[in-house]
């Protein structure tokens, strides 16, 4: 699976043009630290500093284009963070001589995808990876100049997962028109804290009895593992709460593409997710009295699935 982390950038950032003008030549050059001066001397090259710099990806080497299930495209691309930082002192050395830059340095490329839409460019970093994240933002992105501090439009509200469980197992699968939940097949949530997670995953986490179980008390559910089909596009991924992915490559994109990652968490960000947040949105049906009902009635059959385990006559109870 691939991990994605997703930013929206300034609005001064209007357009591919202007992440090429203004962000990709950005690079970083630091001078090595705990070093004497006379070590100091006697590195040659770029062994006495750490580098940070954009560069190309593999085949995309210009703006890419690519048709979304609306049949809109979006317009995209794809370098590679690349990123030199330092061991910590202690790594440095071996028997107080300096080690080569090869044996201290930790060495970092990290995919990434700016994209267009609605106006707006958008950032993706093949990474969940706080520590990787944080780099980047410092060293490639002027300490977070160019990204917006709150990204609006990919707040998940914690119900939308109990609405696709919803949608999953009272509305057989159904989203939209030609649009459905084909399979819950993970989850993770909370209990009492955020220090007390509970995870479930099988290709039939919805029928389970920890799953049910769960759902019926109202825990918080911080991601879901989902396959959504949308006409020919297949997406199998995990969203959690704050609108990272893990994509995995049995998605299905229709037409040429050269990665899937790539294509899927495009597809992903710039439709799939705003489409679902207008869908919940939209949905006269669900209130939170529904969420009630649907709970309880996931709680019923809870009670009934332990009393029938234990042979329990529930009206004797």
């Amino acid at each position: 699976m691939s991990s994605t982390t997703l930013f929206i950038l300034t609005s001064d950032i209007k357009n591919l043009f202007d992440v090429k003008e203004k962000i990709l030549i950005i690079q970083k050059r630091e001078e090595i630290r705990h070093v004497d001066e006379e070590t100091l001397k006697t590195l040659q090259g770029d062994d006495d500093v750490f580098i940070s710099k954009w560069q190309p990806y593999e085949e995309y080497e210009n703006v890419c284009h690519l048709r979304l299930p609306d049949n809109s495209e979006v317009s995209f691309l794809v370098k590679e963070a690349y990123i030199e930082t330092s061991k910590r002192e202690k790594n440095m050395y071996n028997n107080k001589k300096l080690l080569p830059k090869s044996e201290r340095t930790i060495f970092e490329n990290i995919k990434t995808v700016f994209f267009e839409k609605s106006g707006r460019v958008y950032l993706l970093l093949f990474t969940t990876y706080q520590t990787s994240i944080n780099k980047v933002k410092q060293k490639l992105l002027c300490d977070e100049a160019y990204i917006e501090t709150d990204n609006i439009g990919y707040n998940i509200p914690g119900d939308l997962f109990y609405w696709l469980f919803y949608k999953y197992k009272e509305k057989n699968k159904f989203l939209a028109e030609r649009f459905e939940v084909e399979a819950i097949s993970g989850f993770l949530g909370n209990i009492a804290d955020e220090h007390n997670t509970i995870k479930g995953e099988s290709e039939v986490t919805p029928n389970l009895l920890v799953t049910k179980a769960f759902v019926s008390k109202f825990y918080p559910i911080r991601s879901l593992n989902i396959i959504l089909k949308l006409d020919d596009y297949s997406l199998n991924f995990i969203l959690n709460d704050i609108s990272q992915c893990s994509i995995s490559t049995s998605s299905i994109i229709p037409g040429d593409v050269k990665e899937i990652d790539i294509s899927s968490a495009i597809i992903i960000y710039s439709y799939i997710i705003p489409e679902l947040l207008r869908l919940f949105s939209s949905d006269v049906e669900w209130s939170q009295e529904k969420k009630k009902s649907f709970t309880k009635s996931i709680g019923e059959e809870v009670i009934k699935e332990i009393a029938v385990f234990h042979g329990i006559d529930l009206k004797s109870l």
